[in-house]
């Protein structure tokens, strides 16, 4: 965030069951893998090729299933790579799940529920619902954590639109939902989608540390909870949905909710929002098929859940097919949205219609994308009080560039000065630094002999400054 963020329809085919053993404790098959490409109906020539691309364009993962089984699995599909707005469809899920044995209200309002944030609410404002909130249509045009500038810029005005009467990418939406979530349940969402979603669907690489509450004090009381996820465990999620809601003959998510959900709620008009897709359901991105395209990609129904830097699932229901494709954004090395479809028609011409019902599968053979191993995860710490209190202050580069320190309800808050730039919470690591689990910028604290810190040294986009106390 500290860069410019610029990127089964029958259940009985599911091959992987699971068990649970003891509380909190998940046993899960692994995945299996089609014995080979052409057994299944595709083609290793073809599907060479698109792992080709795939390593040419810098993708991190790449993961590809068909009826519940593996087709291809290429790079670092264990890795928990930040899902940046993939966040959003693990909300849908996680409500889903919920709603499942408790339903839930989705025409309560924003006021009803008791939501309000730093600049007051108008009345009409209070009116819009849940529902609104995951559609992207609330009319609450409240600044927002997490938002990329280009998002800010498009921001209607207050009071442009009343509830429901419009759609905007609005990430006040997608923050304050999982408010409301909190609201509806008693349960923060990240519990419920690791008690509801992870434990019974056996995610494997998945741990309650993945998930980060990015909040930005000085914009709204409203964090974004920010997932990482590794691809194979994505999958699970989406196959879920491709398996309208069953696992392992268990309902988890109702088909009635899938089907409301990824339904084009809002459909745009030809060629408008970027070409970025034909319509939003709830908290997921829907395509309807073209056949007279041309191309295979566009000639299937589609629903994606998407994220800054390349991160995307997308889903095929009429072919009970799914791919993932997860970025290395930790490093910087995010894709295009149009390489990413590119390498998706290229994946797609590999497939042969209507083969490989029925054909043997084993372990999953994973294939390398480079030699690049991905940024190791960090266990970041809370800043004990002692250190908070000797860092807070403005440090500055030279006259114009700085970094303002603050504290708020005792953490710490690192806001940039000249620097068009979000503000974001700092936590320590264990070699004294300070950095953030969503931040590219890390601080080095430097004590005077009485051990005052009267200088900071900062590394960023892979260059280190020096910026001195001023205040």
């Amino acid at each position: 965030m500290w860069k410019q963020r610029a990127v089964n329809l029958t259940a009985f085919i599911v091959t992987f069951s699971i068990s649970m053993v003891g509380t909190g404790t998940v046993e899960a098959q692994e995945w299996r893998q089609y014995e080979t490409p052409e057994a299944a109906g595709w083609s290793s020539d073809k599907l060479e090729s698109a792992r080709q691309f795939a390593a040419e364009s810098g993708s991190a993962a790449v993961f590809v299933v068909e009826r519940g089984n593996v087709v291809a699995a290429w790079g670092h599909v264990d890795h928990p790579f930040k899902a940046a707005s993939i966040r959003k469809s693990i909300y849908d899920v996680t409500f889903g799940a919920v709603s499942l044995k408790k339903k839930l209200d989705l025409s309560m309002t924003v006021g009803a529920l008791g939501l309000d944030d730093l600049e007051s609410l108008t009345e009409t404002e209070k009116r819009a619902t849940v529902e609104q909130l995951m559609e992207a249509r609330s009319g609450v045009y409240h600044p927002a954590a997490y938002e990329t500038r280009s998002n800010a810029d498009r921001r209607p005005e207050r009071g442009a639109h009343d509830p429901g009467k419009f759609w905007y990418y609005n990430n006040w939406d997608f923050n304050v939902v999982t408010a409301a979530f909190s609201k509806m349940t008693g349960s923060e969402i990240d519990s419920a989608f690791e008690k509801e979603i992870a434990k019974p669907l056996g995610l494997e690489d998945y741990q309650s540390d993945h998930v980060f509450r990015w909040l930005e004090p000085r914009s709204s009381k409203y964090p974004a909870v920010t997932y990482r996820i590794s691809a194979r465990d994505l999958a699970r999620v989406g196959q879920l949905y491709l398996n309208k809601g069953k696992w392992a003959g268990q309902q988890i998510v109702s088909e009635e909710w899938i089907r409301e959900s990824t339904r084009a709620h809002t459909v745009f008009e030809e060629d408008s929002y970027r070409g970025e897709g034909n319509g939003y359901g709830r908290l997921w991105w829907v395509w309807p098929a073209n056949r007279e395209s041309g191309s295979k990609f566009q000639s299937y129904h589609r629903i994606a859940a998407r994220g800054a830097g390349g991160q995307v699932m997308i889903l095929f229901p009429e072919i009970d097919l799914l791919v993932v494709h997860l970025a290395d954004t930790d490093s910087g090395n995010g894709i295009q949205d149009s390489v990413g479809a590119e390498l998706v028609e290229k994946i797609l011409a590999a497939r042969n219609e209507g083969a490989g019902a029925g054909a043997n599968t084993g372990p999953v053979r994973v294939e390398p994308l480079s030699d690049k191993k991905p940024v190791p995860l960090k266990s970041l710490k809370a800043i004990p009080a002692k250190l908070l209190k000797k860092v807070v202050g403005t440090y500055m580069v030279n006259e114009s560039i700085g970094m303002e320190f603050y504290a708020y309800e005792n953490r710490l808050f690192a806001r940039p000065l000249g620097i068009r730039l979000p503000d974001a919470e700092m936590l320590a690591d264990t070699d004294g630094t300070l950095t953030s689990p969503l931040a590219e910028v890390v601080f080095k604290p430097v004590p005077d002999s009485d051990g005052a810190i009267n200088e900071m040294k900062m590394t960023f986009a892979g260059r280190t400054s020096v910026a001195k106390r001023s205040r």
